[in-house]
């Protein structure tokens, strides 16, 4: 089964990605690269179709839970 971001879900995504502390670069064919030191990968991929690479597909699953959690919003002591 091809991994595919939800159109949905592309722009918080990437916002998110930037929050963790990878530099993005647009590309010209519409993708997105980012590129990060001191974060869990050094390079991940959002292809223009909305696929990625491994990374992407690893740090998109880590997000979806991200948007489901019980924890949003709340402080912790």
């Amino acid at each position: 089964m091809i991994f595919r971001i939800k159109n949905k879900h592309v722009v918080g995504f990437k916002l998110w990605l930037e929050k963790l502390g990878y530099l993005k670069k647009e590309l010209a064919d519409g993708g997105s690269t980012f590129k990060g030191k001191g974060t869990k990968f050094d390079y991940v991929l959002i292809a223009k179709d909305l696929t990625g690479n491994r990374n992407c597909q690893v740090l998109y699953e880590e997000y979806q839970l991200h948007l489901v959690s019980p924890l949003n919003g709340l402080e912790m002591a």
